[in-house]
């Protein structure tokens, strides 16, 4: 009997267990970093960026993009979107982005869910997701692995006018997720899994949160600890693992999953590693608990676990 068909076999089928859609190696990215539809996106904010980056990476700070959509409403204006459409197009262009760009989103401090965001933002807006990565191990690792860096301002190299064609269906309104939180306390399966992806001392209302009025969480929301699912060196666990993991607490992939957390990060990480499981409905309620914690008309659960 032949064996080596066998072990070929068995090789490949470790190598798709193993590998994750939007996650790309230090070496893929490298040999990414001189084409010219392949544009690096450094997630920290501007002073982190200009200490050390990639060579030709443009900054967009995940977390003053957030505070752009909270002090403008944004969010609530246009249709739970992360950015308003127009908003969007134009730091996109800003920054020299196009449609047709593959991006590679990286942080250089941990934890990853500042590159997540970006991720997500753009999906949102409609971008190919299949041109859409995360930097495995980000900034750090790519240093470990020798790869260059370069210091200063960022250096846009070419002009675009960025088009957003928005998927509203990856993003759930906090009239929608009001409407679970009734079907929940009325005991009505509405097939929907609402999940909570902060810690758990947020989760239970035992740590309060700055700027935001209650603490505790949405009821009938489920715990889902989202590093849970990360890796000791990189982004993720292997697939493989994360598709067990998933099991194990019970999260069921057919059926609608809102993911939330305080503004968005942590939950863009969950939304990315379950789309790359196969989640058949998969959104996040973008208003998450900043906006449900701050509204002190909605319900919430404290010390209640599942």
């Amino acid at each position: 009997m032949n064996l080596i068909p066998l072990l070929m076999l068995a090789l490949s089928g470790i190598s798709l267990a193993v590998d994750n859609p939007y996650v790309i190696s230090v070496k893929d990215a490298y040999n990414l970093l001189k084409d010219n539809d392949s544009v690096f996106v450094d997630a920290e904010n501007l002073d982190i960026f200009k200490k050390s980056h990639i060579p030709g990476a443009v900054n967009l700070d995940s977390l003053y993009l957030q505070d752009i959509a909270i002090k403008n409403n944004e969010k609530q204006r246009c249709g739970y979107l992360p950015l308003c459409p127009k908003t969007a197009a134009k730091i996109f262009s800003q920054k020299g982005i196009s449609n047709s760009d593959t991006l590679i989103f990286y942080s250089s401090q941990d934890p990853p869910n500042k590159a997540t965001y970006l991720w997500f933002l753009f999906y949102s807006m409609g971008h190919d997701e299949k041109k859409l990565k995360i930097l495995d191990g980000g900034l750090q690792r790519w240093i470990e692995e020798g790869m260059p860096t370069e210091e200063g301002e960022e250096r846009v190299s070419k002009k675009s006018s960025y088009q957003i064609k928005p998927r509203f269906d990856v993003v759930a309104k906090k009239e929608d997720v009001i409407r679970h939180v009734k079907n929940y306390q009325n005991s009505v399966d509405d097939n929907i899994i609402l999940v909570d992806a902060r810690t758990f001392l947020e989760f239970t209302g035992r740590q309060e949160m700055e700027e935001i009025k209650r603490s505790g969480h949405i009821p009938g929301a489920k715990f889902v600890y989202w590093r849970w699912f990360e890796g000791k060196e990189t982004a993720y666990k292997p697939i493989d693992r994360l598709s067990e993991e998933i099991k194990k607490i019970n999260l069921d992939l057919n059926k609608d999953i809102i993911l939330y957390c305080t503004i968005g990060n942590r939950s863009s990480f969950v939304f990315i590693l379950l789309k790359a499981l196969g989640a058949k409905k998969l959104r996040i309620y973008t208003g998450s608990w900043y906006e449900w914690g701050n509204d002190e008309s909605l319900p919430l659960e404290k010390e209640k676990y599942r």
